[in-house]
This record gives structure tokens, sequence and C-alpha cells, in this order.
């Protein structure tokens, strides 16, 4: 069937869930679980999951599938020097598992029917990553047909306690929204969702490197900075697609490649944890560019975490790259907040000195250090000055920028003022 046919079905599908839905809305939830139409019991069916793995899983009259698989796990030390480190650190931090015991990390990720978090969209698989004694442990729940998913959610439920730390890529916005939707069409039958702790990976990988990569899609973070080439993968937003056949022609092996997609997703993320927190601990040898180090600084500098801020700038410096002017300007600002004034002045110069186009907000610092610091009028004036001419430079000013124009000016009248320029 062409890509065009298959479209054309979805929309179908979709259009045709939607009025089921409406028809149903007056319908109690309980009824709507225990439909008698799921075919997943079916031996034969049982079967033909079984050649991928899975095995059934009952509740009541429903069943749903599980595969549970244990991957080698060879960067362990690593991990566990990272692990070690968030747990000596005394402030907190978003990617922190300093309070989460190693095996209540679940490394989570689902695939759906669609892109948004309405009711009309659907869970079909979830899945998680443990780190255990033997290795990554990968465990995914399927939903076999869309009248069993009170199973399908019981027997998640069963593996997830309070105790349990979720680690998502953009889990906050959509995967454990999508959760709680879903939860809410079962939650007369089925445990009630604990609450729990939340890394989201996607925030952290846009910390780093929104400023170096096109995307920070996970596929791209997988190609540019884990080393992770996937060969004949299944794209995800080939899932509705893949699953609507699978329901159509009740072959699981359809969803074979998103099963895999799906497990490659869920490791991917244990990797992506430790390389992120490696660079924020910067326990491994290997080469950060400036910007990641400036990004990481920035992170740190936020959260008051003023040391390892220091040490990152500085770490950036020290690099042959060219967004070293840029960690002088941000080490100029925390020594100034330091109130080491004769260092901020050194670092703002520096920047200065190696830009190709000088920075504005550098100038402005410096005024603001001999106006107040060193009581140098004149040379206030004359850095406030250079600022103006950097800014007029603009072809076009943006609306900040033409909002700093008029701060500038009026800095350049009170210190004119000062002189007795007039």
């Amino acid at each position: 069937m062409s890509l065009k046919s298959k479209l054309n079905r979805l929309k179908g599908h979709l259009q045709l869930e939607n009025k089921s839905m409406d028809k149903n809305e007056e319908a109690t939830t309980k009824d709507a679980i225990f439909s008698k139409e799921e075919s997943s019991s079916d031996k034969q069916l049982e079967d033909k999951w079984a050649s991928l793995g899975f095995v059934p899983y009952y509740f009541e009259d429903q069943v749903s599938f599980v595969k549970r698989t244990i991957y080698p796990f060879h960067q362990r030390n690593e991990f566990n020097k990272i692990y070690d480190w968030w747990k000596s650190s005394h402030l907190p931090h978003p990617l922190s598992c300093k309070d989460v015991p190693l095996e209540r990390m679940m490394f989570f990720d689902t695939e759906t029917t669609g892109l948004s978090t309405g009711a009309g969209n659907s869970i079909f698989l979830i899945g998680y990553a443990r780190i255990v004694e033997g290795g990554i442990e990968v465990t995914q729940h399927m939903l076999s047909d869309p009248s069993s998913e009170a199973a399908f959610m019981y027997h998640f439920l069963q593996d997830f306690t309070e105790d349990d730390y979720l680690v998502s890529y953009n889990g906050k916005a959509f995967d454990w929204p999508q959760v709680k939707s879903r939860h809410a069409f079962v939650r007369n039958v089925v445990p009630k969702l604990p609450a729990f702790g939340h890394i989201d990976l996607l925030h952290a990988a846009r910390r780093l490197w929104k400023h170096e990569l096109p995307s920070c899609r996970l596929s791209i973070v997988e190609k540019e900075k884990l080393s992770v080439f996937r060969e004949h993968d299944t794209p995800g937003s080939m899932a509705p697609l893949l699953y609507f056949d699978y329901i159509h022609h009740k072959d699981p092996k359809e969803l074979a490649g998103i099963i895999e997609h799906n497990d490659q997703d869920v490791r991917s993320l244990v990797t992506l944890f430790i390389e992120i927190s490696s660079r924020l601990s910067y326990t491994n040898d290997f080469k950060l560019s400036a910007k990641e180090h400036i990004q990481i600084g920035n992170w740190f500098n936020q959260l008051k975490w003023t040391e390892n801020a220091f040490f990152h700038y500085e770490k950036a410096i020290d690099s042959s790259d060219k967004d070293r002017d840029e960690a002088y300007y941000k080490l100029g600002l925390m020594w100034k907040k330091c109130g080491n004034l004769e260092k901020a002045k050194t670092h703002f110069l520096q920047a200065l000195s190696i830009q190709s186009i000088p920075n504005v907000d550098s100038f402005i610092e410096l005024a603001k250090i001999a106006e107040h610091g060193e009581k140098n009028v004149g040379e206030a004036y004359r850095y406030s000055k250079l600022a103006l001419e950097q800014i007029k430079k603009s072809v076009r000013l943006t609306s900040k920028e033409t909002a700093l124009k008029l701060k500038v000016e009026k800095r350049i009248e009170r210190l004119a003022n000062k002189l007795d320029f007039h």
C-alpha cells in the first residue's frame, strides 16, 4: 500500500474513533472497559505475539502482552561515577538522582496513535529500561486491542510505584500527560497513578546543544552526541499507521519495527543521562566544546552553584573555540557580582579584545564599573559612547536593541551633564 493510501486510511480511522467516542460519552468507564469485543485472548494471536517475545498477562476478561529483555550494560562504570557524583552533591539540580535508589530509575517512553494529548489519542506501547544486576532490563507493555486498555494499564501499574523516578525525553509535556489521560478512562478498575519524581532530558539537551544542533530531537542528539546510528529504523512518526495496520490484520509482526524503535529509545535515555551528567560533573576526560562549557556554566550559575559555574567558564576560556569571548564576559559578570571589580574589568576587556564584533554589553558593564566603582565619569562616558556606536551599526534594530539604545542614550546624557559638556 502506498504512503498516500495509508494516510487516507489513517484519516478514516481517526474519524471513526472520534465518532465512537462521541457515541459512548454517556456510557460508564467500567462498561467500556469490559466489552467482549477483544480478540487478544485468542490462542493464535498469543502465539503470534510469542514469536516477538511477548507473554500474555490477564486482567479480568482482558489480556495485554509484556516483553522483558536484558542487555549488557557496557557503561556501568561511567554510570556509577556520575551516580556517586550526584549523591555527593549538596545543591539541588533538575537532573539530580541524589535520593533515588539506582534500581528505581525508570527510563521511560511511549508510542501512541497520534501527537496530541487529547482523549482521542491512545497509548499502545509503554516501554522503560531499568538498571539491574545483569545489565539493562527493557520492559515493554503492549495494548493488543483497544478494548483491553484496563489490562494494559493495570499490568503497567504493577511495575510502577511511588519509589520510582521517571527519566524521559519530553515526558513531562507529552508522555506522562498522555498516561494520565488514558488512566482516567479506567481509573475505577485499576490502581491510582502514584506520585513520583521526573527528570526530563529534553530540557537538559536543549540547554546544552540548542545552539549547536539543527534540532534537539532524540534521533539527532543520538547521532551527533551519543554516536548512536540506527540502521533500518522505523521512525516513531509511523507508529499510528502501523498500529492501525495491526488492528486491521491482527499481525503483530507489523509492529516489530516500532517495538524495536521504542526499545532503542529507552536504552538511549540511559546513555543520554550518562553523557549529560558526565558533562556537568566533568568526570570523563572527553573534550567539551567552549559552547557546552558555557551553557553548563550558565545552568550552574542560575542554580547558584558558583564554584561549578566558575569551573566551566574557565574551561571554556582554555578552549581554542570561537566562543571563548562569551566565557570571558560571563566570568566578568560573576567577578562583578562577587565584588572584585578589577577582575571583572579585566575579563570584559579580554572579551572585547578577541571579538570580531564588539559586545555592546561589555561596553555597558565597563561604563558601570568606571562610573560607580572607579568614580571615573570620563571613562564611563567613553565606554557608553562606544556602546551606542556599536548599537547604531545594526542595519535594523530589534525591539530589544531599540530599548537598549534608549537606555544608553540616557546614560550618555546623564554622564555628559556630570562632565558639564553642555
